[in-house]
């Protein structure tokens, strides 16, 4: 895939930003995000205006212009402490890009497609202090790609989710749907000393500075179905969520797998193994609603589960998962808005992350996060997008989950070291359940 680019623009707020919004405190919940970006690419198929492209553009970038009114602190800088937001209107890169010889399906076709997809960003454009950026690229086909590459610092999923949705419908009906709200730092106040974040360190961001790959694999609704059922321990006990049955699912192939070597070529025994679940704590504090951006997550552990894990433990894993909900949910953090219980969350992982990529392999850990938002509402005035992605690649062990556009699957983006990849894939019981994604628009 060869990426031409045609344009390179800065975009402003449409209207500055208030001398009393000029600053943008963090919340402790966002000073403990590393440095990384959330990165989701959009894609429309064709028939589009795409024989329009000019009008595309100019549509596009006056609707962010409108959006980053709204959203003023991601067309500001972050300054060098880390502790707030200079919501001063400096704006955000745009790219306007061609891609050569390839159309929108072969682009989401092996080999590597997520590797093709970061040119989809403005990563080699985006420098310094700033948030966002944003590339659209047009497909010969006549399909289009909205890549979007925000600073993890400034926003969670479901704020970027807010962002996206906010702009769309500026683009398709001149008005936003959706109201940002920016307190979260008056409800989670950010403190004063922080243990390392993990990320801060390489050796938690990469385990052994491998080369880490993303897959996609999909669950269809029958697979799902059939994995929940496994995962229920009682007939007259809730159901698990999509999310958990699938999280608990692929919690049995990471236990078995071999851990990136470090138990031998000759070992196929389960591992200890422990999962993170973040935890969204809006709508669980009263004074947080929907739509407050920032980071308003915890990450806890689940306890390190013993072998044997196999689909038999299901049930286990799922109340695993379901106490870590509970902790949050009816702890201090929530109840008493008690930053402090964030610290110890966060020592928990960073010491089991030691634990996971310092010994000889007898602990696995991993992050399952739901991405339960309403990303394929994002119609920007020529309809919902044909796939939504999500490209990791800073961090490995991560497992992000999207509702498939049909809101009844979940397609699982798997990041992993490439040789755990390898192992991975090659799981028959995976494969009994998810199938691979080969053309996300199929």
């Amino acid at each position: 895939m060869e990426i031409e680019t045609v344009s390179i623009e800065v975009i402003k707020p449409s209207q500055p930003t208030p001398s009393n919004h000029r600053s943008h405190q963090f919340s402790i919940f966002d000073q403990f995000i590393p440095h990384a970006h959330l990165s989701v690419p959009f894609f429309y198929s064709p028939p589009l205006l795409s024989h329009q492209p000019d009008l595309i553009i100019a549509l596009i970038k006056s609707s962010l212009s409108k959006a980053l009114t709204l959203f003023y602190p991601l067309a500001g800088r972050l300054k060098s402490d880390d502790s707030h937001i200079d919501c001063n209107d400096e704006g955000v890169k745009f790219v306007h890009a061609r891609v050569r010889h390839c159309s929108l399906s072969q682009a989401l076709s092996p080999p590597r497609p997520h590797q093709m997809m970061r040119q989809l960003f403005p990563i080699e454009h985006t420098i310094g202090g700033e948030l966002l950026g944003v590339q659209v690229s047009f497909f010969e086909c006549g399909g289009i790609a909205i890549g979007v590459y925000l600073s993890h610092k400034v926003a969670d999923p479901r704020s970027l989710c807010t962002f996206v949705l906010s702009w769309a419908s500026i683009a398709k009906s001149g008005s936003s749907v959706l109201k940002p709200i920016f307190d979260l730092a008056s409800v989670f106040p950010p403190i004063n000393e922080l243990p390392p974040c993990p990320g801060d360190e390489p050796d938690i961001a990469v385990p052994d500075r491998r080369v880490i790959v993303d897959k996609v694999f999909r669950f269809e609704a029958s697979k799902i179905a059939a994995l929940k059922a496994k995962a229920k321990a009682k007939v007259d006990e809730e159901d698990p969520t999509k999310m958990m049955a699938v999280a608990a699912f692929l919690w049995t192939i990471f236990a078995a797998m071999d851990g990136d070597g470090k138990k031998g070529n000759n070992s196929s025994s389960p591992r200890y193994c422990m999962i993170s679940v973040p935890v969204y704590v809006r709508g669980k504090v009263a004074s947080l609603e929907e739509h407050t951006m920032g980071n308003a997550a915890a990450t806890p552990l689940t306890k390190p589960m013993a072998p044997p894990i196999d689909l038999s433990a299901m049930p286990e894993l799922v109340e695993a998962m379901r106490d870590v909900v509970r902790r949050v949910d009816e702890g201090g953090l929530v109840k008493r808005r008690d930053g402090g219980e964030l610290v110890k969350m966060m020592e928990a992982y960073i010491e089991a992350s030691n634990k996971a990529y310092d010994s000889e392999g007898e602990l696995g850990l991993y992050e399952a996060s739901s991405w339960d938002f309403p990303f394929y509402d994002a119609d920007f005035g020529w309809g919902r997008p044909g796939w939504v992605g999500v490209v990791n690649g800073a961090f490995a062990n991560v497992v992000v989950c999207l509702d498939t556009k049909s809101g009844d699957g979940i397609d699982a983006t798997v990041t992993l070291s490439e040789q755990d990849m390898a192992e991975f894939e090659s799981m028959a019981e995976l494969l009994k359940y998810a199938t691979p994604v080969h053309n996300a628009l199929d």
